[in-house]
């Protein structure tokens, strides 16, 4: 090698290693800010990622489970919809199952999602996936071209919106910090189930098990993302159902009645389980009627299946399968050999399917519709008449019955106000919506027929609800009328539409009704833009803004709790009183789930030594004390006096900065 050569080479080095020293030297000192949440960036590149596998495979499982149930290849744009939402249920079956066994590693669901996603693009199933995408995207644009702009506007605004949204971290969702996502940390960190003294662990969990792939994987953001796509799939599938039985116009207006409902973005952003509850639902009446309308009772088998897979949410989807039951007899009762033959096969394939849960709850609880009904372990006389209520309902008071429709929307007895306020339009439309579920004899057969379907389930749960109303004001909920509420939005915006009937020269009615409608969603969407403003998603996910930052600011006494328990030692256990939130917390504890630990304690033990004597001896080293909580629930003095003297007899370890939070410990005797 020449001299020159030799020059050259070194030149070069001492280039580079001086390039990479003076760049490095000013990053490491300058720090910018790309590098200071680079960990954040990443986990938001694997929560998209992992998102993206569950929606394709998801999809994908559910088209093939549809194939299968039917016979037959279906061309309509509601097969994609529906094989979306029953995907995401079957992926919850397969991630409890898979937490149950204890083998919900993350490996190993790495593993099943990238076998899954593999298998079905060496099948071809994702090409065809992405080419029914786009074809819909295609139906729903050249749909909103023949509809007012503001429309498009809205539903654009609000479904970008509601996703962005998912990107906060769990800190306002109060059931998901509750047990929605309490439960499946829980499958997950015991490698299994426990007999844990918590109802809401018994609680049917299809939606806790597809949340297990979320935080399997890693992140708490993806259960959020997952209950967001059941919103979606809900709001399409009206959408679709309603343009293809009147036409655009009306499914926009189905669009907006959703988009009119200020809870509706809060709880699609939540890892919450209400809105997969209202697509099962929705699901189930939507096949019902296409497999009467479209003379293939195969589709039954379908409704079935999502019937099971509402069964596995909540208690409260009784009525479902009531629904389903009574509809196929309604159609098929003169034939009675088919009648009998597709109820066996309607309540075995939907049994089967939520069997599940309720199995589990026998075997672990004694009762498997724990804890209701037969009561069972950890449950008593004084937990389950607290928990229901019974009396302090609004009784058979005829008045305030009749005005339920304005009492829901005007929102102001419901117990949980911030989920369940369902804006003005539903009841805007009530009256035209009646009018025409009235005039049925006027519409064409499978339209008719749509109407009884929505409308017999809009019945019965509305008759479900309003007896809850009346025996227990713990059940003052407007959120769990959701299943029913929202497919009445097809009647709903047909009673819009209808105005266009009654306009006269001198005044347009339906321009009226129209502006103020556009009025209220688009005030209710200033509301969701300054939430986000507020909230700042894209500062939380990026880590600009840590989680810890926004609960101090929108949770405190929980951000508090959570910085207390993280106090005690390793091996403390933590007995809450007046809390009932737990997740996210480091330590073995009892969470006050039902806000009766000190009162049933009270109940069973009676005085303050005896209380602070069991607590020691069933192994608890903490007990951290609400006082807000405390003031809320205890309103007898005498009660607050008992509290006070159990509270004496423990060690002050720490009080919150507010004052509302505080942590003992009891003391060895």
């Amino acid at each position: 090698m020449s001299q020159k050569s030799v020059i050259t080479a070194i030149s070069i080095v001492l280039i580079l290693v001086w390039s990479g020293f003076v760049v490095s030297a000013y990053y490491v000192v300058q720090k910018p800010l790309a590098l200071q949440v680079l960990n954040h960036l990443l986990m938001l590149a694997w929560t998209l990622v992992v998102i993206s596998v569950l929606f394709l495979n998801a999809l994908a499982l559910g088209t093939m489970t549809i194939m299968c149930l039917v016979g037959d290849k279906n061309d309509d744009h509601s097969t994609l919809i529906l094989a979306g939402g029953l995907g995401l249920g079957e992926l919850g079956l397969l991630g409890f199952a898979l937490a149950a066994l204890g083998v919900a590693k993350f490996a190993i669901l790495l593993g099943i999602q990238i076998l899954l996603l593999t298998w079905f693009i060496r099948r071809g199933a994702i090409t065809e996936i992405f080419s029914r995408i786009g074809e819909l995207i295609t139906q729903i644009r050249t749909s909103g071209s023949r509809v007012p702009g503001w429309m498009r506007v809205a539903a654009a605004f609000t479904a970008i919106s509601t996703f962005v949204m998912t990107f906060l971290p769990p800190v306002d969702a109060f059931d998901a910090l509750l047990y929605h996502l309490t439960v499946p940390d829980l499958w997950l960190r015991d490698g299994g189930l426990r007999a844990y003294d918590l109802p809401p662990y018994w609680f049917p969990g299809i939606g806790e098990g597809t949340f297990v792939w979320g935080l399997g994987l890693g992140t708490d953001i993806i259960p959020q993302q997952l209950h967001f796509l059941w919103a979606l799939f809900t709001a399409l599938l009206l959408w679709n159902w309603s343009r293809n039985l009147w036409n655009d116009l009306t499914a926009w207006w189905v669009l907006m009645l959703l988009v009119s409902m200020p809870s509706l973005p809060l709880l699609a952003s939540w890892a919450y389980t209400d809105l997969a509850l209202t697509f099962f639902s929705a699901a189930t009446l939507y096949t019902l009627w296409k497999g009467y309308t479209g003379s293939n009772v195969h589709w039954w088998r379908v409704a079935a299946v999502f019937t099971g897979m509402a069964m596995g949410i909540k208690y409260t989807s009784v009525i479902l399968p009531l629904t389903g039951i009574i509809l196929i007899s309604i159609w098929k009762l003169r034939e009675q050999r088919q009648w009998l033959t597709e109820l066996i096969w309607f309540g075995m394939i939907s049994g089967f399917t939520a069997c599940v849960w309720y199995l589990r709850n026998w075997i672990w609880m004694g009762n498997p519709f724990y804890p209701f009904v037969f009561g069972g372990k950890y449950w008593d006389s004084f937990r389950a008449a607290g928990y229901t209520g019974a009396g302090s309902g609004a009784g058979w008071d005829l008045k305030a019955i009749l005005s339920l429709p304005v009492t829901i929307t005007l929102n102001y007895q419901d117990i949980t106000a911030f989920d369940g306020d369902i804006g003005p339009l539903f009841l805007l439309s009530l009256p035209m919506a009646l009018w025409v579920i009235a005039r049925g004899r006027a519409l064409e057969p499978s339209q008719r027929q749509a109407m009884t379907v929505i409308g017999l389930f809009a019945c019965f749960s509305a008759a479900f609800w309003t007896y809850g109303y009346v025996t227990s004001k713990n059940l003052w909920q407007t959120r769990l009328l959701l299943p029913a509420i929202i497919p009445f939005a097809i009647p709903a915006s047909l009673g819009f539409v209808f105005l266009q009937n009654i306009n006269t020269q001198r005044l347009r009615l339906y321009f009226v009704v129209s502006v103020l409608a556009a009025a209220a969603i688009f005030a209710n969407l200033l509301d969701l833009s300054l939430n986000i403003i507020s909230k700042n998603p894209f500062a939380a996910v990026t880590g600009i803004i840590s989680r810890e930052q926004l609960m101090e600011k929108f949770q405190p006494d929980y951000a508090f709790t959570l910085q207390l328990v993280a106090q005690t030692p390793r091996d403390a256990n933590v007995y809450f009183l007046f809390e009932p939130r737990s997740y996210g917390a480091s330590r073995t504890l009892q969470p006050d789930t039902l806000l009766d630990n000190f009162s049933h304690d009270v109940f069973l033990y009676k005085n303050p030594e005896d209380i602070v004597n069991v607590w020691r001896g069933k192994g608890y080293t903490h007990v951290l004390v609400s006082k807000r909580g405390a003031a809320f629930i205890l309103t007898e003095k005498s009660e607050m006096q008992i509290l006070s003297d159990t509270i004496a007899m423990l060690t002050p370890i720490s009080l919150a900065p507010n004052g509302n939070v505080a942590l003992y410990e009891i003391r060895t005797p």
